[in-house]
């Protein structure tokens, strides 16, 4: 009975955010209507309340559903080829790069709907947050050679604004040759002993 419940929510809950994904794909967030949902969605207030509390509520759920598979891409690198000098041919390193140039372009449509937001920079903050718990979570920042507020500003921005510009563009370039432009701008960072100390 449990398993039959269990299935039950995550199938209602995949409905909610699939209907709310479609919204968002062809009207502004702040036009969007709990009733839109439902109707699209098919379930009941009462249902969707037992979910989210409100619409804010459910862009968040969406937004860590992104950010917590792109977190899962990024921590695949190993620390040492961050840190060290490596080659940029590596095998790992080009795993890594492919991995995430890859998940951003299966995801693009939605990466491109939440940064195209006018109204505030929030999904923008929340992947600068998710930058911030990796470089913790990798024992990165006692290893900076220089002020984390500047590393962190240097990366995280250029990144970023790679992934934007990328991700607004349509991906007028492949995902090869995407991965190629990233690879020769981000490299040097982690390959020249420029953010981090080579003798850790």
């Amino acid at each position: 009975m449990t398993t039959k419940t269990d299935l039950r929510i995550k199938k209602t809950n995949y409905a909610i955010k699939t209907a709310f994904w479609q919204l968002l794909y062809t009207e502004d967030y702040s036009k969007i209507t709990v009733r839109q949902i439902l109707n699209l969605a098919n379930v009941n207030h009462a249902t969707f309340y037992k979910h989210y509390a409100n619409k804010d509520d459910l862009l968040t759920a969406i937004e860590d559903d992104l950010l917590s598979e792109f977190k899962k891409v990024t921590l695949q690198v190993p620390t040492p080829l961050i840190t060290q000098k490596t080659e940029t041919e590596q095998p790992q390193m080009e795993y890594y790069y492919q991995q995430l140039v890859l998940y951003i372009y299966r995801n693009g449509k939605k990466f491109s709907t939440l940064l195209d937001s006018t109204e505030d920079r929030s999904f923008i903050n929340k992947l600068i947050e998710t930058d911030q718990e990796i470089w913790q979570e990798k024992h990165l920042l006692e290893q900076l050679a220089i002020p984390q507020r500047y590393a962190s500003t240097a990366l995280v921005g250029m990144a970023l604004n790679l992934i934007s510009e990328w991700v607004k563009s349509d991906f007028q370039e492949t995902p090869q040759e995407f991965l190629a432009i990233m690879k020769k701008l981000l490299t040097p960072f982690f390959s020249d002993g420029i953010l981090f100390y080579n003798d850790k």
